[in-house]
């Protein structure tokens, strides 16, 4: 249950399970040209002219349109509004390698654009406020080396011999981000999680709350005001758009 667009319920889940995973490692392991997959909502491919202008921030503002500039020749949005398992890291890293095995494309050429958003948010937080707040139990989601409820972000710091990681190292979060994906992510949402943590900790001001989730974020997402500019934003700057659906 959902109370407003892009804020997560206390009680979110998100759905997982074998088969979800397979899909998501066989997409990986075969190097599955996503331009095939029969769920795109726009498939990517090289920015057009008038995709040339940039969103600037406005004077003073407080949000950091930076990435604009960041963007390489083909650009993709994966607007992910709920974890799936992580299937738009597994997409992005999908298209990526099909790029380069297909038409040859070299470093900074792709850029996958991550909305992580809704529910999907907690993707962008740190293991301590994973821990703290239990994500893997309310989530559904194991800990890729032990298979329990998982007690750090599964999504980042892939460890050899993990056996129950849903997107390996190749599509993990931080990997992709070294190699120049650009992460978004939407402040309504996290302000949600605030009220979530405020709530298991009542000693806790709103304001304060709020500020530790922030804190938790990981370095280089850029957080945006809402996950539905984030999406606007990203087509604006010249994105293909494509709705992570498994």
């Amino acid at each position: 249950m959902m109370h407003s667009d892009d804020t997560p319920a206390p009680d979110s889940t998100c759905a997982t399970g074998p088969a979800r995973r397979d899909f998501l490692q066989q997409l990986l392991a075969s190097g599955a040209a996503v331009a095939g997959v029969s769920l795109l909502g726009g498939c990517a491919s090289a920015a057009s002219p008038a995709a040339a202008a940039r969103p600037l921030p406005a004077p003073g503002s407080a949000w950091d349109m930076s990435w604009t500039g960041r963007l390489g020749r083909y650009r993709t949005a994966y607007d992910s509004p709920e974890v799936q398992n992580g299937a738009a890291l597994a997409f992005a890293a999908a298209a990526a390698q099909g790029y380069r095995q297909a038409i040859g494309t070299g470093p900074g050429e792709v850029t996958p654009v991550l909305i992580l958003r809704h529910t999907a948010s907690v993707m962008v937080l740190d293991d301590a406020m994973w821990k703290r707040m239990a994500l893997g139990e309310s989530q559904k989601l194991k800990d890729p080396t032990s298979g329990e409820p998982a007690l750090r972000n599964p999504f980042i710091n892939h460890a050899t011999g993990d056996r129950h990681t849903m997107v390996g190292a190749q599509a993990g979060l931080d990997t992709l981000m070294r190699e120049g994906a650009v992460v978004l992510t939407c402040n309504n949402a996290l302000t949600g999680i605030g009220r979530m943590l405020r709530a298991k900790e009542p000693q806790l001001t709103p304001a304060q709350a709020v500020a530790e989730v922030r804190r938790a974020v990981l370095p280089g997402v850029f957080v945006m005001p809402n996950g539905i500019f984030a999406v606007s934003a990203a087509q604006d700057a010249g994105c293909h758009y494509m709705r992570v659906l498994v």
